[in-house]
């Protein structure tokens, strides 16, 4: 499964933490190919070389590579290929970028993971539904009041694009983004980039 190739392969499941990574690389121009596993194929023990937990995303490198969670496949392509997604070392919109990338990932996907899969974090689900929902809501609120132009800085980078596929979970999120001027913003930039309609249309090819 972790044969060289000329171009990356990206496993993943639509909609989810992998859509971000498709969006990244169809910005910068890297050639991939999307897989999704069943959840079958997820539990192999061929997959589990590749991702110890049976998780995805996993990125395939042309080298053979195989790398595993999404802050770390965001981290590796932005370091190995020329970007606009992201401001260059040594520009503070760069520790933005990642400071809202880092929240994304912990805060909100955490509250978001509570929410969908309530059964992985206790025995009453519609208590942690509401805390998660809460939690969620919290975390739109701190972006909203923290946001400066955009999450990535003065220009619309992976930050947000993260910021799109997580707020695309949300099923109130049009009540949501009405009630945040500034994230409203935010998801629409990103919803009117060409990448973004190619990589939906491939999560349900």
């Amino acid at each position: 499964m972790a044969n060289g190739t000329t171009s990356y392969k990206l496993y993943g499941i639509p909609y989810l933490g992998s859509m971000a990574i498709e969006l990244l690389m169809e910005e910068a121009g890297i050639e991939y190919d999307i897989t999704f596993p069943t959840p079958e194929e997820r539990s192999s023990v061929e997959f589990k070389m590749i991702s110890p937990r049976g998780l995805v995303p996993v990125l395939i490198t042309p080298s053979g590579q195989s790398i595993f969670e999404g802050p770390a496949i965001i981290n590796f392509l932005l370091e190995t290929h020329h970007t606009n997604l992201i401001a260059p070392i040594g520009n503070p919109d760069r520790a933005t970028c990642f400071q809202w990338l880092s929240f994304l990932s912990t805060a909100l996907g955490n509250a978001n993971n509570r929410f969908f899969f309530p059964d992985r974090y206790g025995s009453s689900e519609i208590d942690i539904k509401e805390k998660a929902e809460l939690d969620r809501k919290a975390c739109y609120d701190i972006l909203e009041k923290h946001v400066d132009s955009f999450l990535s800085g003065k220009t619309c980078g992976i930050a947000d694009f993260y910021f799109y596929v997580l707020m695309n979970w949300d099923d109130n999120k049009t009540d949501e983004l009405d009630k945040r001027p500034n994230l409203k913003k935010i998801f629409n930039q990103v919803n009117k980039t060409p990448s973004v309609q190619k990589v939906l249309k491939n999560q349900t090819s």
